[in-house]
């Protein structure tokens, strides 16, 4: 018979390997006392047999030395009768006695055959007391003699029970507590370690990968310990990569909302930009004329007034009417997706002009100041610099509000850079924005646009520059624009 693969190697697993020493011991025993006791149980039988075969010899003895007294008590009486059939009946029993052999004693077959012989010499003796004497007495001693040897061999029966006795009972104590010994190293080699991994199992279900301790497990069980910490290694090491997959997987999830969001945000700003573009630009169309009439209207009082001080403000409401006609003209020229030239820009008269037509617009209690080394030239589109930097004295001075305060311009080159910047005494740029950024449409001042900052920042992009923001200390708001020196056309 061919053993199947899965049972040789059951047989040879790690769980099995205490087992079957305890068992296969066990079951010799158990084999061994069994086969000990049907052994004693066998050899008593063989000792009864011969005992009951001598106990039939010895009442055949009794049966034929109490006829002999009765015939020697007959020979005793007054006038006795010679008892011929009965002496041959008793001489037949003797014969009988000779033929089956069962005596203990080997003289019995001697006496019992000089017995018979005297009986048999009965008719011949002229004396049949002395005959019937001689063989009683032989009979008797016969008796006597097999009676002393059948205590002798009871008493080996005894014997021999009492020791089987003593093996049974041996056997009956020693199984139990061979078995009790079993179950409890059983129980200390397999069942115990067996609970503890039990639990470990447990604690593994609940995503505890403690491994099981190796100092009390028994060498058998090892293997089998030994697998299940690598496995609880292998699965800490899944579920590590596991979750560094799933926090990956959240970042990119986290990212790709937030670039959607983005996205949605800017589109909603490129909306909302296109469609202030075509409303700038049915303004800029519309207010192109009437500033043209205005424009030629100055020019014909400023021609017609003799007066210095009148003509020179005069000028400069033309000039800034001038300006504001290009910017509207570039407006237009933006949404035909055309630049504005870029020209050198001298930035000290260019910004002490802007201050001038700024203080128009801007109250007393507010200080117009600024710092710009003489002779510092740029080549920028001179009418997107001088709004940019009006939209942030103009937002200022929106912060200051009615309180005094102080807008002051300061610029500089560093690096091939100009950096031109816009600060005042205010309470500061708000922490949202500081925070965001600067978005179209977001305000933190009430009522207003938040296109302001957005034009600054898209005019610093543009020509290849960038805007920075910051807050002064203790208090105050400073907006920097960094423009490259030999401009860019946008």
């Amino acid at each position: 018979m061919i053993d199947h693969p899965h049972q040789t190697s059951l047989l040879h697993s790690p769980f099995f390997r205490p087992v079957w020493l305890p068992t296969v011991v066990s079951t010799v025993l158990l084999m061994l006392s069994l086969t000990l006791l049907v052994g004693m149980s066998w050899r008593n039988l063989q000792r009864l047999h011969p005992v009951h075969r001598h106990l039939e010899q010895l009442s055949s003895l009794q049966q034929t030395g109490l006829r002999l007294e009765e015939l020697l008590v007959n020979q005793l009486a007054e006038n006795p009768v010679a008892d011929t059939a009965n002496m041959q009946l008793v001489r037949g029993e003797i014969g009988h006695i000779l033929a089956v052999d069962t005596h203990l004693v080997p003289a019995t077959a001697h006496n019992l055959q000089t017995a018979r012989d005297a009986l048999a010499d009965v008719n011949l003796n002229r004396d049949p007391r002395r005959a019937l004497i001689a063989s009683l007495t032989t009979i008797r001693r016969v008796i006597a003699a097999e009676a002393q040897a059948h205590d002798v061999l009871m008493n080996g029966v005894r014997r021999d029970t009492l020791f089987e006795f003593r093996i049974a009972a041996a056997a009956l104590v020693a199984l139990p507590l061979l078995a009790v010994a079993g179950i409890f190293l059983m129980r200390q080699r397999i069942f115990q370690p067996l609970n503890e991994l039990g639990s470990l199992m447990a604690l593994l279900a609940r995503q505890d990968y403690n491994p099981a301790p190796m100092a009390t497990v028994e060498p058998a069980l090892k293997p089998l310990f030994d697998n299940y910490n690598h496995l609880v290694s292998r699965l800490a090491e899944l579920e590590q990569q596991n979750r560094a997959h799933r926090r990956s997987l959240e970042n990119q999830v986290h990212s790709a909302t937030q670039a959607l969001l983005e996205q949605q945000r800017a589109l909603g700003n490129a909306e909302r930009l296109a469609a202030v573009g075509e409303v700038a630009a049915g303004l800029a169309h519309e207010l192109r004329n009437p500033l043209a009439g205005i424009q030629m209207a100055l020019n014909n009082l400023r021609q017609e007034i003799d007066d210095r001080d009148h003509t020179e403000r005069l000028s400069l409401v033309i000039n800034e009417l001038n300006r504001t006609v290009s910017l509207l003209n570039a407006l237009l020229g933006q949404t035909r997706q055309e630049a504005e030239a870029v020209v050198a820009v001298e930035l000290a008269p260019a910004i002490d002009e802007l201050l001038t037509l700024a203080r128009y617009q801007i109250g007393e209690h507010i200080m117009l100041q600024h710092e710009i080394p003489p002779g510092l030239v740029c080549r920028l589109p001179a009418g997107r610099l001088h709004q940019s930097v009006l939209n942030l004295i103009l937002n200022a001075a929106q912060a200051i509000g009615n309180q005094p305060g102080t807008i002051g311009v300061r610029a500089e080159l560093r690096d091939n850079e100009i950096r031109l910047a816009v600060h005042d005494d205010g309470p500061g740029l708000p922490a949202a924005l500081m925070q965001n950024g600067i978005r179209p449409f977001v305000s933190g001042r009430l009522g207003g646009t938040g296109l302001g900052l957005a034009m600054v920042q898209r005019f610093a992009l543009d020509v290849g520059g960038r805007i920075e923001l910051s807050n002064r200390k203790p208090r105050g708001a400073c907006v920097t624009l960094i423009l490259p020196c030999g401009g860019k056309r946008g």
